[in-house]
């Protein structure tokens, strides 16, 4: 399912329509399960700009940057394994880089930097 989930991921989309795009994906039959973190929520419209597959030790498939759409600034975002589907979650803290969301080792509190 990560591949096909993959395969849905576009520059420019935002998370809600990922979401929107994701929840009418099929696993086994029936509709894939997808919820998000109720603190990511003001920021579904953060537009993907680039995603690379999660580490192969952790429950989290994708990460993505996501651009604010009110900032020049960029979010973590995942979609990882839960509870037989998926949940999209965020680091509501900026990066000030499109690329540090997508390095593994970048803690969000390093993107406080002025």
């Amino acid at each position: 399912m990560s591949a096909v989930i993959g395969a849905t991921l576009l520059k420019g989309q935002t998370i809600r329509d990922l979401t929107g795009v994701l929840g009418k994906l099929q696993e086994g039959g029936k509709p894939l399960a997808v919820s998000v973190e109720s603190r990511c929520v003001p920021y579904l419209g953060d537009t993907v700009v680039g995603w690379t597959d999660g580490p192969p030790s952790s429950t989290v498939a994708w990460m993505l940057s996501g651009k604010d759409a009110h900032a020049d600034a960029w979010r973590r975002w995942t979609i990882s394994h839960k509870d037989g589907g998926y949940e999209i979650g965020c680091f509501p803290t900026h990066f000030r880089n499109a690329q540090d969301p997508l390095a593994p080792g970048v803690p969000p509190s390093s993107s406080k930097r002025r």
